[in-house]
């Protein structure tokens, strides 16, 4: 791990070479983390009849992936603060290419768990670095460039979803979609592996960060909306194509479209937050967006067309897609600036999030019958109401302290 250990100053003092490596290494990254989630997603429902899967089964293989994620991004965003970022993002991307493969070639139900825990450590790198590394490259206007970068994981899972859709319509083993992503993995990795990064924040900044951050109440407010809103995107990330092809009869390339329409409706909200935040505060950005999912994820219950579900899951996409790179950004300009601990943990949180959330879909949609997947789908809009709620307290956080500041001054 070969980084520069100079004290990092308000900006990069200069821009060699391999910061731009970084920032394409970074994009490619970003597509490469979305199609690691979408892709068991569209092959949930042939995958699951070839292993006789319940819908509990199908939540815990996303939630397995999640689970390994979490513990895995909290590990690499500790150490990557005292160490660097290069080695825990070039090997992780080897491991998610590994873990597509392992996945490729699983005969049984534990063999493809396993699998799918392996990619959740590679993509615990892909969450805990790359947004950090982003604040560091600019550490001006961050919730602009975080929402771009996160904006190209929205692209990656209209990609992802479009092409292993086809190649299900076609015909095709489930298990090819997964084989076509670890080569990009492994160049990735090589990407990743530049040998100059920004600076590293020194050691003693960080051990008091980390015992600053558990003090502060901005910092818990932060995690509980990280769970709600990562939740949410999972929820209808997770499920979207097996919602329309078990509630309405919807063939794969349907499905593959619905979350396809929901990734590029994702991307157009992130491109068009990292615009809006320079005209509105970001916390009433992400209230307007919460109340506008709350009331498209609740008329999944109703829908009755496959027309009306991609309009719903588009405006699910176009409404979710501010909260995760936004409330790094507020965490990063109220908290600590570019700090890898920070958001780790915050990530740390929104992938709690999507472990839950989906795990609970499953479950109450098995509960619920034959209503099934209508009464699941009702945890997100809950989640959304959940999170105008926080979110206005943040804002109150923010504004009692802005104003104590300007007395002190």
């Amino acid at each position: 791990m070969n980084e520069t250990t100079d004290h990092a100053t308000d900006e990069p003092t200069e821009a060699p070479e391999s910061y731009g490596r970084l920032r394409i290494a970074a994009s490619v990254g970003m597509v490469l983390f979305a199609a690691c989630i979408v892709v068991p997603s569209i092959c949930l429902k042939t995958l699951g009849a070839d292993f006789d899967l319940s819908f509990g089964d199908k939540g815990l293989l996303g939630s397995a992936r999640m689970a390994t994620l979490v513990v895995a991004l909290l590990i690499m965003g500790y150490f990557a603060d005292r160490v660097g970022k290069r080695g825990f993002l070039a090997w992780g991307l080897v491991l998610l290419g590994a873990g597509m493969a392992a996945t490729a070639l699983a005969g049984g139900y534990a063999t493809l768990l396993i699998a799918q825990a392996i990619v959740g450590i590679g993509a615990g790198a892909m969450e805990a670095l790359i947004n950090p590394l982003v604040a560091e490259l600019n550490p001006r206007n961050t919730a602009r460039h975080l929402n771009v970068v996160n904006g190209l994981f929205s692209i990656g899972l209209v990609v992802a979803a479009l092409l292993t859709g086809e190649l299900l319509e076609g015909g095709h083993s489930w298990r090819l979609p997964f084989w076509l992503w670890v080569l990009p993995a492994l160049g990735a990795a090589w990407l990743f592996a530049a040998r100059r990064y920004p600076p590293i924040p020194q050691a003693h900044e960080q051990g008091g960060r980390w015992r600053a951050f558990i003090r502060d109440p901005l910092f818990w407010m932060l995690m509980v909306a990280m769970v709600l809103g990562g939740g949410c995107e999972a929820g209808m990330t997770f499920w979207g194509s097996n919602f329309v092809e078990a509630e309405l009869d919807a063939s794969p390339r349907s499905g593959a479209w619905t979350v396809a329409l929901y990734g590029l409706f994702m991307a157009i909200g992130r491109f068009s937050s990292g615009a809006l935040v320079s005209r509105i505060t970001p916390l009433r950005l992400m209230v307007g967006s919460a109340v506008g999912c709350g009331i498209a994820t609740l008329g999944f219950s109703w829908v009755q067309g496959i027309g009306a579900a991609w309009t719903l899951f588009a405006l699910g996409g176009l409404f979710v897609a501010c909260f995760w790179p936004t409330l790094l950004a507020v965490g990063s300009d109220h908290i600590a600036k570019g700090s890898a601990t920070l958001f780790a943990l915050l990530a740390a949180a929104g992938i709690s999030g999507c472990v839950i959330l989906p795990w609970g879909i499953g479950e109450v949609a098995d509960a619920a019958g034959e209503l099934g997947l209508r009464i699941g789908v009702l945890l997100i809009p809950a989640s959304m109401v959940a999170m105008v709620v926080v979110l206005l307290m943040v804002g109150a956080t923010i504004r009692s302290r802005a104003a104590a500041e300007a007395t002190l001054d």
